[in-house]
């Protein structure tokens, strides 16, 4: 095969997963991949509800370039950070669906396979665990990182604050 050949079919496979771009092998992980979400829902239901916050779901995987590009929209947006830090408690589950199994694959049927169409997805949860944004359609898309004012204003709207 080609490279050409070869280029274009990979981009096709990750089309068919959801993220537009595969990263590099120089990229540090930023999902546990060895973390139990389920374990994870829980010590952040249980947080939220101490400190009277939402619960911020972080669905993605270490490969897909708009998971990085997302974390790192977090971490380098002031008004972004501030937002999560005081309404939120943050998680991030890795549910790479590469390799020998699907990662997390029960919070994945818990909330009615959200990344179907992508990932990342972020995924909203009141301090009791309940699915807040339940239908897709209230959902970022996974390219949500190119557009900060987007992303902003979803999370105050989920937050409360618009």
């Amino acid at each position: 095969m080609t490279s050409k050949f070869l280029t274009m079919a990979v981009s096709i496979a990750l089309l068919v997963v959801g993220c537009a771009t595969e990263l590099g092998r120089d990229k540090l992980p930023i999902y546990d991949v060895k973390a139990d979400g389920e374990q994870q829902i829980a010590v952040a239901v249980a947080q939220a509800g101490r400190e009277r916050k939402r619960v911020l779901l972080d669905l993605g995987a270490n490969w897909c370039a708009d998971s990085q590009a997302l974390f790192q929209l977090f971490n380098t947006n002031p008004e972004i950070r501030r937002v999560i830090e005081d309404y939120y408690v943050f998680e991030m589950i890795d549910v790479n669906q590469r390799g020998l199994g699907a990662r997390n694959a029960k919070v994945v049927a818990r909330f009615g396979d959200p990344i179907a169409t992508g990932i990342p997805v972020l995924l909203i949860l009141d301090a009791n665990g309940v699915l807040l944004n339940n239908d897709p359609a209230e959902r970022l898309p996974d390219s949500a990182h190119n557009h900060p004012t987007m992303v902003l204003a979803y999370l105050r709207k989920w937050a409360g604050q618009q």
